[in-house]
């Protein structure tokens, strides 16, 4: 397993691109420099080479307009876009354990083993049982293949591409070093659960609900144009007793239904692993910047939820921290990528 050098995270969203960049990260991690670019519609996960060199436009804008110069990075994909499964192979030796993995993932995968690359970590080991517990992660090659395309037409060197959640967990758990966790990221199109112990993602789900679809409802509920409907949103959100709750009511069928996927996730997750349910909430993404959302989070689930800081325990020069203050849990995802160490 090899160390990593100090990179650049680079997170793609469906409508901009962020990138952190850090230095020391083992020891001392330390803003260097970070930036967000806004990237034209349509152009994610677009086979269309046109749209790619769109993409990779932004992102030589980004860097440019970001003060970033170190051309070595690490990539997140959409989650959407991975399969993930946690796996138990008992009665193992570890000289088993590749093929194991192997011919269990073509159990599950849902496409051509040959179409997908696959990776897997190993979470823990049952010695009473010989048993492993796997979380296996795969991707289609093509997928992949788009973003190595996208990052070298952009002159950049990718070391190394992994799961948005994945990245989110590591953000999360560097700041908080919280031990049993739920991480919700709130996309514009979806909503990425995972669950975190001692820092490693044991489940992730991508849910098919994200903060545009608050927007349209609030659109189709009062006949506001689009930008209308986004500044009533992020105005108001889920607080009660305002505007006679018309925001509220108009907003929270659609909050109820994404959290009823994440209750279903969590069973899954406790029904899997025989693991009590994680203790904390740390909600992540622009979307979680929802007023009102921790507070209805807390009231759905009976425990405690707030927004996290992944900049907690990283050295912010002061020139930038009034920058940061303002998107605290915007870069999650990039500083995750940002911290990845091997």
């Amino acid at each position: 397993m090899s160390k990593l050098p100090d990179h650049v995270g680079i997170d793609f969203g469906n409508y901009s691109v962020k990138a952190v960049e850090l230095g020391n990260i083992r020891s001392n991690p330390t803003l260097v420099a970070f930036g967000s670019q806004s990237i034209p519609a349509g152009v994610l996960n677009s086979e269309d080479v046109g749209q790619q060199k769109k993409l990779s436009g932004a992102l030589k804008t980004l860097f440019k307009g970001a003060g970033i110069r170190n051309k070595k990075v690490v990539l997140a994909i959409p989650e959407s876009a991975v399969f993930t499964r946690y796996i138990t192979l008992p009665g193992l030796k570890e000289n088993e354990l590749e093929t194991a993995v192997f011919f269990k993932a073509k159990q599950y995968i849902p496409l051509p083993i040959e179409e997908v690359q696959m990776s897997y970590v190993v979470l823990s080991f049952d010695e009473a049982k010989s048993s492993y517990n796997i979380l296996l992660v795969a991707a289609p090659r093509k997928t992949i293949d788009l973003y190595l395309s996208v990052a070298s037409r952009a002159g950049l060197e990718t070391l190394a591409i992994e799961t948005e959640s994945i990245a989110m967990g590591r953000a999360i758990y560097k700041a908080t070093e919280a031990k049993h966790m739920v991480a919700l990221d709130f996309g514009s199109k979806t909503t990425d659960l995972s669950v975190m112990y001692d820092g490693k993602m044991i489940f992730s789900q991508s849910i098919a609900i994200g903060s545009d679809s608050m927007t349209q409802a609030l659109v189709n509920q009062f006949g506001f144009e689009y930008a209308q409907a986004e500044q009533y949103k992020r105005n108001y959100g889920v607080t009660q007793n305002v505007l006679e709750n018309k925001v509220y009511n108009a907003l929270s069928p659609i909050l109820d239904a994404m959290l009823v996927e994440v209750q279903r996730g969590i069973e899954f997750y406790k029904t899997t692993t025989l693991r009590p349910p994680p203790g904390d909430f740390f909600l992540s993404g622009e979307g979680a910047l929802l007023p009102g959302l921790p507070e209805y989070i807390h009231k759905t689930f009976g425990i405690n939820a707030k927004v996290g800081n992944p900049w907690a325990n990283i050295n912010v020069p002061k020139k930038l921290e009034p920058i940061v203050a303002k998107n605290k849990p915007n870069f999650t995802v990039a500083i995750g990528l940002a911290l990845k160490e091997f």
